[in-house]
This record gives C-alpha cells, sequence and structure tokens, in this order.
C-alpha cells in the first residue's frame, strides 16, 4: 500500500488481505511503484484489513471512471470493467491455489466479464417486470371495478355510514353495491389465471433482486471437472465462486453441463413464458387461453436475442488433461450438440494437479513424469494436439484461443463467445509456476514470452462471420503477423563496459530457455569455444538437412553479469521451433495471410508505381524547380510535443497523439507497435498511421488513459465496420 497526502489530497491502494498469497505478481506489473513489498507483521496485517473494511464501505466507482460505452459492443476500456466492486468480487474470498496461479487469473477475468455482461442487462430486466406487475395489477383492479354499479350513490353512502368505525375494503363495497341486484358475474377462471400470473412476476422479480441467497440472482451456472481449479477452489472453509457450482469426475463437466442446460433452460422459460403471458394479457388481443396454448410449446429455442442474453451461461471448466485428453469425447459430443454450453479450457500443457504428468497439449521436449530426460528419452517427443482448430473442425462453435498478454482479445472473445447463440470453447494459456518451473510473479511476462515466441498464438473462430475459413478465422491480436517470428531487442554490455543492443527473432526456444521443464535441452558455451560451427538457430532450422551436419544451433542470452552468452539448442528445442513454426504458417494458411505470388498483381504494381513516378516527374518540371513534390506524408515528426500529421491531397486525415498528455501505459503499443512506438523520453507518437486497422487506433484512443490519442480518418474506406468506427472515433478527435 503507498498514500500520498498532498494538493490533491489523499489517496489509498490497497490489497485483499484475505486472499492475498504475496506472489508480488502485482507488484512485478505495476511499474510507477505504486505498490511496494513491505515485511509482514501483526501490525502491517492490522493496517491491511482495517484499510480493507474502509474500502469494503465505499461507494462503487462512477462510471466515468469505468470507461465502457457499451460492453456488448466491445467499445472502451474493457478492463477497467474490475473498477466496478460486484465486477470485481465475481471471485470472492480465499482459496488453495498455488502462489501466483495463471489459472486464477483467467478465471476472475473470464467470471468478471459475465457478471459485466449481466448487470445491465438484469437491472433492465427488474425494471420491466416492475412495469408488468403494476400494469397487471391495475388491470385486475379494473377488470374488478367494471363488474360493480357505481351509479347508485345513497347505496355508496349507506356502505361508507355502515363503516365508519373501520376500514372500507373494496370487496366489502362491491358485496354492498351488489346486495339484491343480480350483478356482473367475474370470470373466476380468469381471475384464478391472472392472479397466479401476478404472483409468479412477483416471484421472480424477487429472485432477480433478492433470492434464496439474498444476493439476487446467479450470473452462471459453472460445472467444474476435477482438477486443479475444483481442488483449490473447494479447500475447506471457502470456495472463491459465488455462484451455483458442482464438482465432477475428471472427464464428466462438459456432459454434465449439457444436463444441467437442459433444466435450467427450462426454468429460464417458466419466467420469460409468464412475462410473455403478462405482456399478451395487457395487450388485450387474445384471450387467456390462447395465450396459453400459443405457449404451450415455448422453449429456450424460442427465446428473443433479448432473452437469451439474460440467461445466465452454463459453464463447464477443467484443465487440458479433462478436456484434451479424458474428457475430450465428452467434449467433443457437446460441440456437436449445438446447445450454446460454454467451455472453459486452464491449459498449462500438463497434469498439474496430479504432480505433473505429460499430456497432449504439451510441446516437443517438455519434461515431466510419463515424459522424462535420461540418456535415450530426452522429454516429451509427440507434437502439441492444437484443441482450438479441433474444435474448429466441428463447424458449430465459437472458438477462442487466448492469452493474458493480450487481455482485450482475450477480454473481447470472452464476450462474443458468451453472446454467441452457439457452443463456445475457450482455449487458455495458463501459467503453472511449480510445473513450468518460473517464478509466482512470472505469470504477466511468462504469458507475453508464449505469445510472442509463437509458443501459443491467439486465434478466433467464428461460424458467423462467414461461409469460408478465411471469413471465420482470425489472427488478430498476434504480434508481427506477417513474418515468421516477432523481433525483441537484447540489452547487454560489451567486453568494454558499455551498454549494447540487439535485434533479434523471438523463437520459441528464447521462450524455452526461461522454463525449468526445458532446460536441460540448453548448454551455456563459454566465450572461449565460440567456433564457426556455431549457427544461430533461426538460421539453422532454414537449412536442409544435409547442410546441418556438424553444425551446433544457439540462441543469444545474457549472463548474470549481464554480457552475451550463446546457448547451445538440443535436438529436442529445434524440433519444437521447427514445429511451432510450422504450426504459425499452418495457421496463416488457413486464415488466408500466407503470401501468394500473383504474377499479374505485380505486374499491375509495378505498372503504377512508374506511372506514378512519371507523374511526379513532369510536376517538378512544370514547377521548375528539378525536384520532386512529396506525394503524401507517412509518419509525424518524432519526438515533437504535438506530432499532428497534414491530411493529405486525397482526404485522409493520418492519427496523430498529444504527447504532451502521454503517460506511457503501453496501451498503444501493446495493440498494433507498427502504428503506436515510443520515442526516447518514452512519449507514444504514431509512427505509420498505415501499419494497422483504423478498428487498432480507435480501440487504442478508447483505452488511452491519457485520452491524448487524435485517431484521424481511416485509411480503408471499405474496412469491415468502418461506418461505426469512425462514430466511435468522433470523441476523440
Amino acid at each position: 500500500e503507498k498514500d500520498q497526502q498532498g494538493s490533491g489530497g489523499l489517496y489509498a491502494i490497497t490489497v485483499n488481505p484475505y486472499t492475498c498469497k504475496g506472489c508480488m505478481l502485482c507488484v512485478d506489473v505495476c511499474d510507477d511503484e505504486a505498490l511496494t513489498v513491505v515485511e509482514q507483521t501483526p501490525q502491517s496485517i492490522d493496517k491491511l484489513q482495517r484499510d480493507w473494511d474502509f474500502w469494503l464501505d465505499l461507494p462503487n466507482t462512477r462510471k466515468e471512471f469505468i470507461r465502457i460505452d457499451d460492453i456488448d459492443e466491445k467499445i472502451g476500456a474493457l478492463e477497467t470493467m474490475l473498477l466496478d466492486k460486484s465486477v470485481y468480487q465475481s471471485m470472492v474470498c480465499g482459496d488453495g491455489s498455488c502462489t501466483g496461479c495463471g489459472e486464477k487469473s483467467v478465471l476472475h477475468l473470464f467470471t468478471s466479464t459475465i457478471t459485466a455482461l449481466m448487470q445491465g442487462r438484469v437491472r433492465k430486466q427488474v425494471a420491466r417486470l416492475e412495469e408488468l406487475i403494476t400494469g397487471l395489477e391495475s388491470h385486475i383492479r379494473n377488470k374488478l371495478a367494471e363488474t360493480v354499479d357505481i351509479n347508485d350513490l345513497s347505496a355508496i353512502q349507506e356502505a361508507i355510514a355502515t363503516h365508519r368505525d373501520r376500514d372500507l375494503k373494496f370487496s366489502e363495497l362491491a358485496d354492498k353495491l351488489d346486495e339484491g341486484k343480480a350483478g356482473t358475474p367475474i370470470d373466476q377462471e380468469w381471475l384464478q389465471w391472472t392472479s397466479n400470473l401476478l404472483a409468479q412476476l412477483k416471484d421472480l422479480k424477487w429472485r432477480y433482486e433478492v433470492g434464496t441467497t439474498r444476493n439476487g440472482r446467479a450470473n452462471l451456472g459453472f460445472t467444474n471437472a476435477t482438477g486443479c481449479s475444483s481442488v483449490y477452489g473447494s479447500t475447506f472453509p471457502y470456495n472463491p465462486y459465488p455462484f451455483p457450482w458442482s464438482n465432477h469426475l475428471f472427464q464428466d463437466a462438459p456432459s454434465v453441463a449439457l444436463g444441467v442446460f437442459e433444466g435450467h433452460m427450462r426454468t429460464m422459460a417458466d419466467g420469460f413464458k409468464a412475462i410473455r403471458m403478462a405482456e399478451a394479457e395487457l395487450a388485450g388481443e387474445e384471450s387467456f387461453a390462447q395465450i396459453e396454448e400459443s405457449l404451450r410449446y415455448f422453449d429456450w429455442k424460442a427465446f428473443s436475442d433479448e432473452e437469451f442474453l439474460l440467461s445466465p451461461p452454463v459453464v463447464a471448466v477443467g484443465g487440458d488433461g479433462a478436456m484434451y485428453d479424458i474428457g475430450f469425447q465428452n467434449l467433443s459430443r457437446v460441440l456437436m450438440a449445438n446447445r450454446p454450453v460454454k467451455v472453459l479450457i486452464l491449459d498449462t500443457q500438463v497434469y498439474s494437479n496430479t504432480g505433473g504428468q505429460a499430456c497432449t497439449s504439451g510441446f516437443i521436449g517438455q519434461v515431466s513424469d510419463m515424459a522424462p530426460f535420461g540418456k535415450t528419452w530426452k522429454g516429451k517427443d509427440e507434437m502439441r494436439k492444437e484443441m482450438s482448430l479441433i474444435g474448429a473442425a466441428h463447424r458449430t462453435s465459437f472458438i477462442l484461443q487466448g492469452n493474458l498478454a493480450n487481455y482485450t482479445h482475450m477480454i473481447e472473445g470472452f464476450i462474443d463467445g458468451l453472446n454467441a447463440r452457439r457452443p463456445a470453447i475457450f482455449n487458455m494459456y495458463t501459467v503453472c509456476q511449480p510445473e513450468h518451473g518460473v517464478s509466482d510473479d512470472a505469470t504477466a511476462i511468462r504469458s507475453k514470452m508464449a505469445l510472442e515466441s509463437r509458443a501459443y498464438p491467439i486465434l478466433r473462430f467464428d461460424p458467423d462471420a462467414g461461409e469460408s475459413w478465411e471469413e471465420c478465422f482470425d489472427l488478430e491480436g498476434n504480434p508481427d503477423i506477417d513474418n515468421d517470428w516477432p523481433v525483441y531487442k537484447l540489452d547487454f554490455t560489451d567486453e568494454e563496459g558499455e551498454a549494447k543492443q540487439m535485434e533479434l527473432p523471438m523463437t520459441f526456444a528464447d521462450f524455452a530457455v526461461q522454463e525449468a521443464r526445458f532446460r536441460k535441452h540448453f548448454r551455456a558455451a563459454p566465450r572461449d569455444t565460440w567456433n564457426d560451427n556455431m549457427v544461430p538457430l533461426v538460421e539453422f532450422i532454414d537449412m536442409e538437412p544435409d547442410d546441418r551436419e556438424d553444425l551446433f544451433p544457439y540462441i543469444w542470452a545474457v549472463n548474470k553479469k549481464n554480457q552475451l552468452i550463446r546457448v547451445l539448442v538440443a535436438d529436442e528445442i529445434v524440433k519444437s521451433t521447427e514445429e511451432r513454426r510450422g504450426f504459425w504458417r499452418l495457421l496463416k494458411g488457413i486464415a488466408g495471410l500466407s503470401k501468394k505470388v500473383d504474377p499479374e498483381e505485380i505486374a499491375n504494381r509495378v505498372r503504377g508505381e512508374t506511372a506514378k513516378k512519371l507523374a511526379s516527374g513532369l510536376m517538378a518540371i512544370l514547377h521548375g524547380d528539378g525536384t520532386l513534390p512529396a506525394l503524401e506524408p507517412l509518419a509525424p515528426t518524432v519526438g515533437a510535443s504535438m506530432d499532428q500529421a497534414a491530411p493529405s491531397a486525397n482526404g485522409f486525415e493520418p492519427a496523430w497523439i498529444d504527447q504532451t498528455e502521454c503517460t506511457a501505459c503501453d496501451e498503444c503499443v501493446n495493440i498494433n507497435s507498427k502504428v503506436f512506438v515510443y520515442d526516447d523520453r518514452k512519449k507514444a507518437f504514431v509512427a505509420d498511421p498505415r501499419g494497422g486497422s483504423f478498428k487498432d487506433i480507435v480501440r487504442a484512443a478508447e483505452k488511452c488513459t491519457g485520452r491524448c490519442i487524435r485517431p484521424g480518418t481511416p485509411v480503408d474506406p471499405n474496412e469491415k465496420g468502418v461506418d461505426k468506427l469512425i462514430k466511435r472515433a468522433e470523441k476523440f478527435q
């Protein structure tokens, strides 16, 4: 915690002392020193507990700080949903997970997304129920009043006179006025039907707002395969899941979810049926018997989109063992059943809960139980099973392969998959500290390394996006999509003690070298052993097998003194690097991103460029200055306090950044590092306004904490959804 008092008043950042395990991940991620490490003492614990109690008593965060304009449309800084207390507390209390567990972060964001989606829908539904209850009560009263003759004034006065000593009820007045008269009989069956309907609506409203738990209606149902997420989640006396939760045999979660879904939808249908009947009765176009008959076979398939989105999702949760292996047949059946059950896979590439056995989601060369390292057997020799591709091959389901390193992509994928009226798989990379052999605070950096090294690319498959694989398959969010490997900068100190830097490809080996599960496949080569037979790995894997003889592949790294070293790579890591590169190329082919040589296209481009140069030359001659005029500015001036580029001749206005307001929050560069770049002063600027989609630029403006990105206009006027993007950009211009 850090308190600061000054002209701005007092602010406090605190942590939940009842759930914090001291992994220090938050300290590692927060680079502005707002969070610091202190010694745990009775006094520090007492202070944290008092601060936490104070936080619980504070009002909820004001809406202007939760910068989400429309969560269903994914407009705004989606991660700020966690500033809402009820969203943050979508998982509560303590549990028995390992320190720094990567699964917990993914689970928390997943349940938070569902809570954020449901909150607004439930508020709207409660208001609708209140309106229907009021309307139906008035409707019944009016019908009853129609049966009473109120034209006999003397009879009314007599009735009032006989009840002076007590309250006069409507029923007593009706009885008095009907004495000796035939009256107009009320339809007893209708009255019974509407009274029951009114009771159903009131009960439904109570369930939404209060319910048996006094917390209102649950936001989701959770069928949990036995594994880490169930074992640490059910540690006595706590359970962090504040919603209906059940635990099942290793392989059964998808099947149980299918059964729960059917019963759950029957209950939801009863509620929506009551609402529809009340609306029909108030409309007065049909008799109650006709209304009943029209809804006799009403079920979830007849739900409107609004009704479907109001239904809490049924989610099956399990690890890679439960979903990739022993429970795979159950998962496949759920995908083909065409029920919108959602499946969250926590992929640690190993059977974490039972001691770290090998599983089909692991990488080549990974050392674990049942895939040991020895003289003849050197870790796992099978390539990784790609569940996301298998899921897509069912052609029935929304598929998201995600990673915490791109949480915008992950949250957006959660929203689209949850809102889809079809099954969904959320296949998530989750760091397992003990089985990966990394530090407790490493979840963020290891997730980033997995994404950037192509170890775990992110992708989505949406069957509703089109008919072809190219239309349905999307690799947006991966770094440097055009190339096999992204490039990173390695800082080191040379032999003279000067700071130097190298640009290197981020291969799978660069990811694997920092994890204990692969460490036996690497060996540092002392400088005095360096020779011409050592070849950089990225060059080695491009060679033909015959040309590799007597050569030793290596990657660059630094030692504890930050000096440059060569790390020799074993054959297993070479194979794994080749396999990951091959998989990345396969994904690009499926997505229609592989480079194809089209001679006619090349010829047309050359002709166009030649014509452009000739035209420019003629213009220069006409100007009489002997120079070629600039055609269009491609990028603003680096380092300027306000990097605004001038509009081009065709009306395109490039994006720019008001650097005076830049907070170096990394949001824009994380979305697109080709468009947005930092200068030497750690201020962002637009390096290439044509380096990405207008969607990337608008999203960056929405997420920017300094509100300093000016999106300009789209380069491509035919970009998908460009009209909506232009409207979203208006507030930032």
